[in-house]
């Protein structure tokens, strides 16, 4: 029904656009990212999880068949996307299982891995699936770089060599990549690597803090001269109105498209905000998704309902995230340190860049707590 309505009367080339736009009034959950297992094969110094390793035992974990009556209940609910990730998907043995029939029912699938399980057999195994893409979590253009993240020696030379053999597959590859302070003057040559194995490429600025609240990740996150430099390369000004958006517009798609799915079956609205909406074991995904107090709270957050990022005057440059500011402030509706600093990096390059006037405001929640948020 909600494709009907997307598209009488409309150009195709803006169906996509459309169809989400539908989806979101009537709530029509769309995309699942499901986390199939906290265990991994590396142990990287950024990584918000508290990671097991290959071998543990994962008592809590979904069984086979419980993921697979999962992948029942999303295809029932019409659900379009689902990315499978972990930790590291290729540790739970029944991977090819799951995922297998996931294609079956014909879902658009999109893979997270750090790829060093991936030989020419897996390889073959994943070109089956014909995913939408692969997506690989490569830090650095040197092997000491990328593997003092990992702490997996040989990993960087692995996890190339598994763009290699994918790419000589015909499966579209994207490299991932969370820029630090110890990779963020590689991003050139890590987009011209990129290229070099035929993969898209992808970097987020955002490191946060362990799902526990402790605080060694952060560590390595851009100081302001790196988030400056790297603004200065890499921003578009075209990209950035300076126009308010407006105040009755939802501030991100939280609980209005897309779910995520833990190892244990708890159903919570994003990576960030874990605050579990329900549990598969327990009620179908439907009933969760529909009647979940969680996923209501959330639907629908404008800025008009954020205190002081309502009259931000940063906020056309400031890509917010509630469940940042939910672990780092303790209130969703409280502005998120992290994005507003990278709002106001943004500010400073845009305006070299002549694409903003030179006395562009900064509201005075950020002048006042500039010296906090500029020790994050």
């Amino acid at each position: 029904m909600f494709a009907q309505e997307a598209v009488a009367g409309q150009h195709p080339q803006n169906l996509y656009e459309q169809l989400l736009t539908a989806a979101r009034r009537q709530r029509r959950l769309l995309h699942v990212h499901w986390e199939l297992t906290y265990r991994c094969n590396e142990h990287c110094t950024h990584c918000y999880l508290d990671v097991l390793r290959p071998g543990a035992v994962a008592p809590n974990e979904l069984s086979t068949v419980e993921c697979l009556q999962v992948v029942d209940q999303l295809a029932d609910l019409g659900v379009v996307n689902l990315t499978f990730s972990g930790g590291e998907i290729l540790v739970r043995r029944d991977f090819f299982v799951i995922a297998g029939y996931a294609h079956e029912k014909r879902f658009v699938l999109r893979l997270f891995t750090n790829g060093i399980g991936i030989t020419p057999h897996v390889a073959d195994q994943m070109a089956e699936l014909h995913p939408y893409a692969v997506e690989i979590s490569l830090y650095a253009i040197d092997a000491a770089t990328h593997d003092a993240i990992t702490q997996v020696p040989g990993s960087f030379e692995r996890t190339v060599r598994a763009l290699q053999l994918l790419h000589d597959r015909a499966v579209r590859t994207v490299v991932k990549t969370p820029l630090m302070h110890e990779n963020v003057r590689q991003v050139h040559g890590l987009r011209e690597l990129a290229d070099e194995l035929g993969a898209g490429f992808r970097t987020d600025l955002t490191i946060t803090t362990k799902r526990d609240g402790t605080c060694g990740p952060l560590r390595h996150r851009l100081t302001d001269d790196d988030l400056l430099w790297v603004m200065r390369e890499t921003l578009d000004s075209t990209h950035w109105p300076a126009t308010l958006p407006p105040p009755d517009a939802p501030v991100c798609g939280v609980s209005q498209l897309a779910l995520v799915i833990d190892p244990s079956g708890d159903v919570c609205p994003c990576a960030e905000i874990r605050t579990a909406a329900g549990n598969v074991r327990r009620q179908p995904v439907a009933d969760i998704w529909r009647q979940s107090a969680v996923f209501t709270a959330l639907n629908g957050v404008t800025r008009n309902d954020l205190p002081l990022c309502r009259a931000c005057s940063l906020a056309a440059l400031c890509v917010r995230c509630h469940g940042v500011a939910l672990n780092e402030e303790g209130d969703l509706r409280r502005p998120a340190l992290t994005n507003c600093r990278t709002a106001l990096a943004r500010r400073q390059v845009l305006i070299e860049k002549g694409a903003l006037a030179p006395g562009f405001p900064v509201p005075l929640h950020l002048l006042a707590n500039r010296t906090a948020y500029a020790k994050r």
